[in-house]
């Protein structure tokens, strides 16, 4: 529940700072050194989506200065609702910062967060808003505690250094 309202929190927050300014369509802008532009040559505050033909949005990237600050993938249906949402490193254009997976309901199913070099380094997954799933990483490999839950409820808990299981000892 927490963290859908922080989605909620994160998303309106992008809507503020990009109400007013431009939409274009990904053909009207271009990436120059990390930066992105519209075609007049002025740095891109704003949003560039891609829109099928039928009106129904696909993707779009939000941006401020040039900067990409998240991008969102959309289900393909009448409504519209985020499936994938990717959020990227403030200072360090194109480095990912989080990205959170969504059902059909807008709940979060999968989030991913990375480090300040976009390694990642967690990963949770949740079931009808219960976290079902806990995994550190370094970058690839699981690395540290993960948690998982079994269909009865218990908690399984594993240790990894390098993706290497560690073997628990017995009291």
């Amino acid at each position: 529940m927490a963290f859908k309202n922080l989605n909620i929190i994160i998303c309106v927050l992008i809507g503020f700072a990009t109400f007013g300014q431009d939409t274009l369509a990904m053909k009207e802008v271009y990436i120059d050194n990390d930066l992105v532009y519209k075609m007049n040559g002025e740095r891109l505050t704003g949003v560039a989506q891609s829109i099928r033909k039928n009106g129904h949005l696909v993707y779009e990237e939000i941006y401020n200065d040039g900067v990409v600050r998240s991008s969102n993938l959309y289900f393909n249906g009448k409504e519209k609702i985020i499936s994938d949402q990717t959020i990227y490193q403030r200072y360090k254009p194109w480095v990912l910062s989080k990205e959170i997976q969504y059902n059909l309901k807008g709940e979060v199913i999968e989030t991913v967060d990375y480090d300040e070099y976009g390694i990642k380094k967690l990963v949770k997954r949740f079931e009808n808003g219960e976290l079902s799933y806990y995994g550190e990483y370094n970058g690839k490999k699981k690395h540290g505690k993960e948690y998982c839950f079994t269909d009865e409820g218990e908690k399984l808990e594993f240790e990894y250094i390098n993706g290497k299981q560690q073997k628990k000892e017995l009291p």
